[in-house]
């Protein structure tokens, strides 16, 4: 058991500890990120977001590249759909099968 638990903590610390290629987009100025922006393609191009939420003066500032705003807007999009519309299946919300009466 305690080899166990010292290979899960060891993964833990590894996946932590692993570095990514991006660049810390949200402290980036706007120039920095022109600057990046011009160097990539299209789908990797930044673009950075502040949201303020209702009932607080604390700005949250997020960065997403053009792929992955796409893809959240497809998924979203999706989300909905079959929210309205129903996915068809047997237990999805509004499902009313129609039963043949017999007298």
């Amino acid at each position: 058991m305690n080899k166990l638990l010292a290979a899960v903590i060891s993964c833990l610390v590894l996946v932590a500890c692993e570095t990514t290629d991006r660049p810390p987009f949200r402290r980036m100025t706007e120039l920095e990120l022109q600057a990046y922006n011009q160097t990539v393609e299209l789908p990797s191009m930044v673009y950075c977001f502040d949201e303020v939420r209702t009932g607080s003066f604390i700005k949250k500032k997020y960065c997403f590249t053009l792929l992955e705003i796409a893809n959240a807007v497809n998924n979203n999009a999706h989300t909905l759909g079959t929210l309205n519309y129903g996915g068809g299946g047997r237990y999805t919300p509004g499902y009313n099968p129609v039963r043949s009466r017999t007298p």
